[in-house]
């Protein structure tokens, strides 16, 4: 009779067996049993008596994302739990998670709410192409998590480093086509996804291309309410930075069409904010990139500083990119950077290929912001940060 495996003797670098002296049989790696850090869920923790935890992935200012084992299911997933930075804290030798201060209660349970409901909105999208799936999601520990597919491959961001700093304007449309499909019916559910980058577009080793981290994921405000200010420096539109700025799909079609600008030209646009008080933004084919008229004509739309002259649909902004064409172009002309996997579905070439779909990066202070590291595209600053820099420049070069 075969041993029964529980959370005790599974290894948690290839969830193999681990046999009597904490050796894996699979991968022949030690059991690594060093204690998590702190205000991390142990490794070892079943939660909702299914999902193994292994390591941390990483950590945003909202929450932190561990890979994980589904025990019921046999597959890695990747888990996303809800632990705002600096507003809650970890009871000692306990997976519960306490508000740290009565001034954070309601800040965090609105947060820990809008969480939970975006995770609901996410399940409902789960069979789209372009997006990473929601497999599901609960709450437990005093805080709630989301549970979603694992996928190895690399961003965006990593696969123009690895081409020399930008790729061309056919392959990054070839990259971008599926994603930006999938938004389509994503802000037909009213949900805008308020990060999207090259941190943040996912490329598979089967070449799947996935939008990934709704961290920053809210409600389009038609009502006009106020919505919180999430925004990545540089690829955020003007009416991010303002907490009454009136965000849609719009708002989407601009950090889409910085992310095209950047991986065509390898530099980004002029932040938004600044172009607001005198607009400096060079076309692509003067910054040194290959793009038709028509294409280029639709990428500087899509680049309007203000929304009511952008493509106010991402399906807008596809018509004029691609012309009135629907077919999705093939995936298998994306070309795989030196060091990098090979096209289609074959295993990676390189361990180090490895990424998870899921990372909630480490950030900034702002909630739900991808941290940005070796590439020139900024970090984040507080936005009243940003707008006094943005002030005392304007006034220097008046």
């Amino acid at each position: 009779m075969g041993r029964i495996r529980t959370n005790k003797n599974i290894c948690l670098n290839c969830f193999g067996d681990l046999d009597s002296g904490r050796t894996c049989i699979g991968c022949q790696k030690r059991a690594d049993d060093s204690p998590s850090l702190p205000h991390h869920l142990p490794q070892r923790t079943v939660l909702n008596n299914r999902y193994l935890i292994s390591k941390a992935l990483g950590e945003g200012g909202f929450g932190i994302t561990y890979l994980a084992w589904d025990l019921s299911q046999g597959i890695k997933t990747a888990v996303k739990e809800y632990f705002p930075s600096g507003y809650v804290n970890r009871v000692p030798k306990s997976n519960q998670v306490i508000i740290n201060s009565k001034q954070n209660q309601a800040a965090s349970n609105r947060g820990l709410k809008r969480f939970i409901d975006e995770a609901k909105v996410l399940a409902k999208i789960k069979n789209l192409p372009g997006i990473v799936s929601v497999r599901d999601f609960f709450s437990a520990n005093g805080t709630a998590y989301i549970v979603m597919e694992f996928l190895d491959g690399i961003s965006l961001k990593k696969y123009m480093q690895r081409k020399g700093g930008k790729i061309t304007t056919d392959e990054v449309l070839t990259i971008l086509r599926p994603v930006m499909e999938s938004l389509v019916s994503v802000h037909d559910l009213g949900l805008i996804h308020r990060d999207i980058s090259p941190d943040n577009i996912l490329i598979t080793k089967y070449n799947e291309v996935k939008l990934i981290d709704f961290g920053a994921a809210k409600q389009a405000n038609l009502d006009g309410k106020s919505l919180s200010i999430v925004l990545k420096q540089g690829f955020a539109p003007e009416e991010q930075y303002r907490t009454h700025g009136e965000q849609g799909a719009w708002t989407d079609v601009y950090a889409l069409g910085v992310t095209i600008y950047y991986s065509i030209t390898g530099k980004l646009p002029p932040e938004s904010i600044q172009r607001m008080y005198k607009d400096t933004l060079i076309k692509p084919s003067e910054n040194g990139a290959v793009i038709s008229p028509a294409q280029e004509n639709a990428l500087c739309k899509s680049l309007a500083v203000y929304a009511r002259n952008r493509y106010q649909s991402v399906r807008q902004l596809i018509n004029g990119l691609y012309g009135l064409r629907t077919r999705t172009l093939n995936p298998q002309t994306i070309s795989p950077p030196p060091g990098s996997f090979s096209a289609g579905p074959q295993k990676a070439s390189n361990a180090s290929n490895k990424q998870a779909a899921n990372i909630s990066k480490p950030s900034s202070n702002t909630i739900g912001m991808g941290r940005n590291t070796t590439s020139t595209i900024p970090s984040t600053v507080s936005l009243e940060e940003r707008r006094k820099q943005i002030a005392e420049n304007h006034a220097k070069n008046k």
